[in-house]
């Protein structure tokens, strides 16, 4: 069921600091000065009383449902009796010692409530926001959660827009874009919804389920910042605690060139403070989009509904940044980092492959049947080898290949290979360059295992397999011929790799064609071809594509 976007009757409706300042003479008895703070409901006054305390004091439109503005009160009120390490805003009840005042004021009702001023920067303030700050939002969040999830108010469970549970109510506003954007847009939705009825069985708990940048607290500490605290309680709801994850993320990951690698140690840090599932974490990718969604949506409406509240549409444009960036990350990857950086196996079929892959082995000669020999020579192509040389050698192949053949006739009964995990300075070109979170970052670990043989050499199937790739991965230092095959072993399924083969002999195959143990797959190419190297063959199993 789509829900609308919520407008509020009175919305146009404001004071100033001066009718802020009656007002809260009458209802708390003090003397004060006021000054205006943002929000997107309520009308918020930072208050100074004459004895230079300071507080928050929260004016609710006349329309606001009472019953909710209490259910905000009593969760501050649960975590202020429950935990004081959290540094969260605190109740401050009226002269009649109330937590909510009703009051009458030039012909309308006004809902009051004041709270604590908890001094600290805002997130959206703080540059830059290293990977230790993150890991301390990640563990406040997960603190937080871990204290409130057993509070119960019937508000918790309401009709929300910003519920990321509730969040397809946005395929109704598509129109409100443009077709690029409606595309980025539907094709988070539609991952959201074909996960739906998993996702609907994931644990839910009572959630801050609003950690944006101006609600998250940062200590005055300018060399090694942490983050203290959680202000504005006010989008707290009954949800999929992973949700909660995904909203510290969302925010937490604006404008970094790299926002999967930025989220790792939020998701860490909340895992410490609040052990995540592992099915919790299957459904994180999306639960993270799915809240820039919303909020790009929301963005959208209140352009047009308040055109002038510039807070209204402040993470609009870093939002639709990151969402264009989420879209480029493999869905899969993204869930694997996350298990790893909770501490779980990377891939959950991982053991099992292990434990399969240690009761069939295979011989040397089953891949390279024409080369008949079973021994491996390893060589060693690190960056502490002392056979590789200089860069100015391993880029010349004709000596490298001189080299290769010399050490080769010394072990002339064994093939030359090694490489796995190896962290190499071969990759000179700048195809294996990024740009990361800390500059310029350079690919250096080899993920497979090579073996140098002549070109030509046939390489044969070591199970049956189905080819999903097919291509000449044409560049420098790229593949060149390269085959992927798939694999399924009763229900295990993984994918073997052969890079470096020649164009003729890989584009051979059909993607579809089925290979069977023993056939030949291709041949080797030379540098020509296999991405300027000496020729080789480099081989990777691989759990996941």
């Amino acid at each position: 069921m789509a829900i609308k976007a919520m407008s509020n009757t009175n919305s146009s409706l404001t004071l100033t600091t001066d009718q802020a300042v009656r007002i809260f003479k009458k209802v708390y008895g003090q003397k004060c000065t006021a000054s205006r703070l943002p929000g997107e409901l309520d009308l918020n006054f930072r208050i100074t009383t004459n004895k230079g305390e300071n507080f928050i004091l929260k004016i609710s439109r006349p329309e606001e449902n009472e019953n909710y503005l209490d259910y905000q009160q009593q969760l501050l009120l649960h975590i202020a009796g429950k935990d004081s390490h959290l540094i969260t805003p605190r109740v401050i009840l009226d002269n009649k010692n109330r937590a909510v005042s009703k009051v009458e004021y030039q012909g309308n009702i006004f809902f009051i409530r004041l709270l604590t001023w908890v001094p600290g920067r805002l997130w959206s303030s703080v540059n830059p926001r290293s990977k230790d700050l993150r890991h301390s939002l990640g563990k406040q969040c997960g603190a937080l959660t871990d204290t409130i999830m057993d509070f119960d108010h019937h508000e918790a469970n309401r009709i929300f827009d910003w519920d990321v549970a509730q969040s397809l109510w946005t395929k109704d506003h598509l129109d409100l874009f443009s077709e690029n954007e409606k595309s980025i847009l539907s094709h988070f939705q539609s991952r959201f919804e074909e996960s739906l009825i998993a996702y609907s069985k994931l644990r839910k708990g009572i959630v801050h389920n609003d950690a944006n940048d101006n609600n998250i607290l940062v200590t005055e500490n300018l060399q090694e910042p942490e983050v203290f605290g959680l202000i504005d309680f006010g989008d707290a709801i009954c949800t999929q605690v992973i949700n909660d994850v995904a909203i510290a993320c969302a925010y937490g990951i604006m404008e970094f060139e790299d926002p999967l690698d930025a989220a790792l140690p939020i998701v860490k840090g909340y895992h410490e403070s609040f052990p995540l599932h592992e099915d919790d974490l299957i459904h994180l990718y999306d639960c993270i989009a799915m809240r820039l969604v919303i909020s790009v949506t929301k963005s959208a409406f209140n352009k047009i509904d308040n055109p002038d509240n510039d807070y209204l549409t402040i993470s609009e444009k870093p939002a639709w940044q990151l969402l264009r960036q989420w879209k480029d990350i493999n869905p899969d990857f993204a869930y694997y980092s996350f298990r790893e950086a909770c501490g779980y196996v990377t891939h959950p079929d991982q053991k099992r492959f292990e434990d399969w892959a240690n009761k069939h082995q295979f011989q040397l000669t089953d891949l390279f049947p024409t080369i008949r020999r079973n021994q491996a020579h390893a060589l060693d192509l690190s960056v502490s080898s002392t056979w590789i040389g200089h860069q100015e050698d391993f880029n010349d192949l004709e000596l490298f290949q001189f080299k290769i053949n010399k050490l080769q006739k010394e072990v002339p009964d064994k093939i030359l290979a090694g490489g796995y995990l190896e962290p190499r300075p071969l990759y000179t070109s700048s195809s294996y360059d990024k740009i990361g979170n800390s500059g310029k970052e350079s690919r250096s670990i080899h993920l497979g295992l090579d073996f140098w043989l002549p070109a030509k050499t046939r390489v044969h199937a070591l199970f049956k397999g189905e080819v999903i790739t097919a291509v000449n991965d044409k560049g420098d230092k790229e593949y060149g011929g390269l085959v992927i095959l798939k694999h399924k072993v009763k229900n295990l399924e993984f994918f073997t790799l052969y890079g470096h083969l020649s164009v003729v002999s890989a584009l051979k195959l059909k993607i579809g064609d089925i290979i069977n143990k023993g056939e030949i797959i291709a041949e080797l190419g030379d540098q020509t071809e296999n991405g300027n190297w000496a020729p080789h063959l480099h081989f990777q199993v691989m759990l996941s594509m």
